[in-house]
């Protein structure tokens, strides 16, 4: 890359040759950067599909949850409707 800049510097005009070591210098930044942008972007990427797959099986277990919670609400509903008729007999 040296040899490149020296070769620039002694083919064009000192201005001209400045402009051009300084386009290559930012191209070189912007190429840097946009790889480091990928690659976060990458890893975003990686990070919220492992993230939507946790929602999504803590959703399942707390649908299977809440479904098991409701039908034992429905039998102990079902005690209790059985053990109030039992102490209407009894007062009865």
């Amino acid at each position: 890359m040296e040899t490149e800049l020296v070769n620039i510097f002694q083919t064009f005009a000192f201005p001209v040759a400045l402009d051009v070591v300084l386009i290559l210098v930012i191209w070189g930044i912007a190429k840097r950067f946009l790889a480091e942008f990928q690659k976060r972007s990458d890893e975003a990427a990686a990070a919220n599909e492992k993230l939507v797959g946790y929602l999504m099986q803590h959703n399942i277990e707390t649908t299977a949850a809440i479904t098991e919670n409701a039908q034992a609400l429905n039998r102990f509903s079902k005690v209790l409707e059985k053990f109030e008729e039992k102490l209407n007999n009894i007062k009865n």
